[in-house]
């Protein structure tokens, strides 16, 4: 780095963002990595690594830096309905359950060990073109400054229409809005409607410590339960916007109601409560939208789309962004590559192995959801239970061996 001078600028440092910046730094290219909050914290997320997650780790040199941190191994699902029925199957492969709390401070660190500058609480508030670079504005603490970078790659989440739409970021097929790009508002094609997603810790009753991922489904909405790292568990939920939400704003009562609304989700939590500090809460979370890789620049992770949460391969698909993304952004800075065969070829990749389990995942999170179908797909599950390990694949990006 010289003078504030990058050859990448990674926008975000959650999970996609700190992949990236650990890939491209590893490759030798001076790489700063900025986000607007302070880590580590606890995010709203399932904190699954599904097998496909752990394959693109393995790629990007992360996997033994991960197990050190001492993850539950996953090995099944378990599937609790509304209607009371159950479905269980077996994972493809071996599964992690890890906070993020521990996971994005491990991607962090690898990061910065590979000679990425990391940049916290550094809030951008403007980006433009300049020569063959960007200039980036940000503001730390109240003061402004800037850098350059050759390249900058938007991992701001929140997927096409959601925290995207907020930023001011440049989009070249765009206007000007009083002088300045911004971020196209779209309609997200394919998008469900805006929910309320929530997360908290519990601590886990040694006597019901479980192997396996579990969706408990109740009107309203549907929460996941995993174990993770020191025998705590982590409880998610995903959440219609105006039901739950609306009668009790708050994660706890939250969580309450949804407990009152699935004996089983109750039973599961019985006698626990959430872990001082654990909790959080976002929306809207917006899901199923058509995949948009670029927007001006290279989009990664929740930027891109959100996968339904019941899928549970919401990290793989930031890491699999990720690292399609850094396998054309070397290219590109080695003079390999122009920025259009960059943008050409990233997003033929991302629909390529995105689009199908988007839609699929829509697919099933109706099934799963719609009170009929959840009276029969228990009974479908045991007579042909190739179906229903199909569907599930159908859903998950394609795992990467080594």
């Amino acid at each position: 780095m010289r003078d504030g001078t990058y050859d990448i600028a990674v926008l975000g440092a959650g999970i996609a963002g700190s992949a990236m910046a650990k890939a491209m730094a590893s490759r030798g290219w001076n790489v700063a990595l900025l986000d607007r909050s302070g880590f580590p914290k606890h995010k709203v997320c399932g904190e699954f690594l599904s097998p496909e997650s752990l394959a693109i780790l393995s790629k990007l040199g992360l996997i033994e830096e991960i197990a050190e941190l001492g993850p539950r191994a996953i090995e099944r699902i378990h599937i609790r309905l509304e209607s009371g029925g159950a479905i269980e199957l077996a994972l493809p492969g071996k599964a992690f359950g890890i906070s993020r709390f521990r996971l994005d401070e491990a991607l962090h660190c690898a990061a910065a060990r590979s000679g990425a500058v990391l940049m916290m609480h550094a809030t951008v508030t403007a980006l433009r073109r300049e020569g063959e670079g960007f200039v980036v504005r940000y503001r730390v603490r109240g003061e402004s400054t800037e850098l350059r970078a050759r390249v900058v790659v938007g991992a701001i989440g929140g997927g096409a229409g959601g925290a995207a739409r907020r930023f001011p970021f440049m989009r070249e097929d765009q206007g000007k809005e009083n002088g300045r790009f911004v971020w196209p508002v779209s309609s997200a094609p394919g998008a469900s409607a805006a929910a309320v997603g929530i997360k908290a810790h519990f601590a886990e009753d040694g006597r019901t410590r479980s192997n396996a991922v579990e969706l408990y489904f109740f009107r309203g909405g549907y929460a996941g339960v995993n174990g993770i790292e020191e025998g705590k568990l982590n409880v998610a939920a995903f959440l219609e916007k105006e039901d739950i939400p609306r009668q009790r704003p708050d994660v706890k009562g939250m969580l309450e109601e949804a407990c009152g609304r699935s004996e089983a989700l109750a039973r599961r939590l019985a006698g626990g409560k959430p872990l001082q500090g654990s909790m959080a809460a976002v929306s809207p979370v917006v899901v199923g939208a058509r995949p948009e890789p670029w927007a001006g620049i290279p989009l990664i992770g929740d930027a891109i789309a959100r996968i339904p949460p019941l899928c549970g391969d919401g990290m793989s698909m930031a890491l699999r962004s990720a690292y399609l993304c850094a396998e054309h952004g070397d290219a590109f800075l080695r003079g390999e590559e122009t920025m259009k065969e960059w943008q050409r070829l990233y997003t033929r990749a991302i629909e390529s192995e995105f689009s199908a389990p988007l839609r699929w995942g829509r697919f099933v999170e109706y099934l799963l959801r719609d009170p009929g179908w959840s009276r029969l797909l228990p009974f479908m599950a045991r007579v042909a239970p190739f179906a229903a390990k199909s569907l599930v694949r159908a859903t998950r990006l394609k795992l990467y061996s080594d």
